[in-house]
């Protein structure tokens, strides 16, 4: 109706003032012309803006979304019930010092150290109990942003070029991912191999948990090691890492007066403790 208007007459006419379309002026031609250019113009406008709005819209949901990934994910009770940070209150516990983590310690559980062959570094720990195992490593993040949520991305992505499946869960730890892998059983035939991966972001440091064995498949086992997760106590140190740097634990020093006066007074020949082993 815009368009017709234009043209439009305000006086009544005669048969002699009505004039076909074809037999419109040349005026009249640019004027149309003009017209439909000016219509073609706030056509064009509008689709830049709703290309713009799209676009700014777009960028929105970008930034919300890595917004969402740098979030630092951790049970809402972290602080009260743990991991807890070195600068917090914490309960009293046996805990195995190494270094940047100080690990929960119960009658009948196993202590294995990774290490790396080439530099001897402790790159995790891993506690072994029931059947079950949990493996822990610590890794340095900014003191505003957090790496679950992009690391259980990235595991995630991982896992499906492996032909694998993995199914996020929401636990009292958090965000969990439980996976399936692609693996040979001991006879060699094809099989598939269970973990589950937990992560809690803290005051700059990260902690990643891996459960095996029966910690997957059995609930008391895995609330048994879950408990012990929740006991540790991690020591970030003050020195400057860069994010996502793993932070190196330090193999548990004995000291030598204190193991010979237990050998003589409290040693009980029959009584399983905590056991450790380095695996290089």
């Amino acid at each position: 109706m815009g368009l017709f208007s234009r043209f439009k007459k305000s006086t009544p006419t005669t048969d002699d003032d009505v004039r076909a379309d074809d037999e419109l002026t040349d005026d009249d031609e640019l004027d149309a012309q003009d017209t439909d250019t000016e219509a073609a113009d706030r056509a064009d406008d509008d689709a830049d803006v709703d290309d713009a709005e799209t676009d700014a819209a777009d960028s929105d949901d970008d930034l919300d979304e890595e917004e969402a990934l740098l979030e630092k994910s951790a049970p809402f009770d972290r602080s009260e019930k743990g991991p807890f940070d070195i600068s917090e209150e914490y309960p009293d516990h046996d805990r195995l010092d190494l270094g940047a983590l100080k690990v929960p310690v119960v009658d009948g559980m196993q202590v294995r150290l990774d290490t790396d062959d080439d530099s001897q570094r402790v790159l995790a720990v891993t506690l072994i109990h029931d059947g079950g195992g949990i493996q822990l490593q610590a890794f340095a993040t900014p003191r505003s942003e957090g790496l679950w949520n992009t690391v259980r991305g990235q595991l995630a992505e991982s896992v499906t070029k492996q032909g694998g499946e993995s199914t996020e869960l929401h636990t009292s730890l958090g965000k969990e991912l439980a996976i399936e892998v692609p693996a040979k059983t001991e006879s060699g035939r094809p099989g598939k191999r269970a973990m589950r991966f937990a992560g809690i972001d803290g005051p700059r440091w990260f902690v990643r948990a891996v459960f095996s064995g029966k910690a997957v498949t059995d609930d008391e086992v895995r609330a048994e090691l879950s408990a012990l997760f929740r006991g540790v106590v991690v020591d970030r140190g003050e020195e400057a890492m860069a994010p996502r740097e793993l932070i190196a634990l330090t193999a548990p020093q004995v000291d030598q007066d204190e193991t010979e006066e237990k050998d003589e007074d409290e040693l009980n020949p029959f009584e399983r403790g905590p056991e450790i082993t380095e695996v290089r």
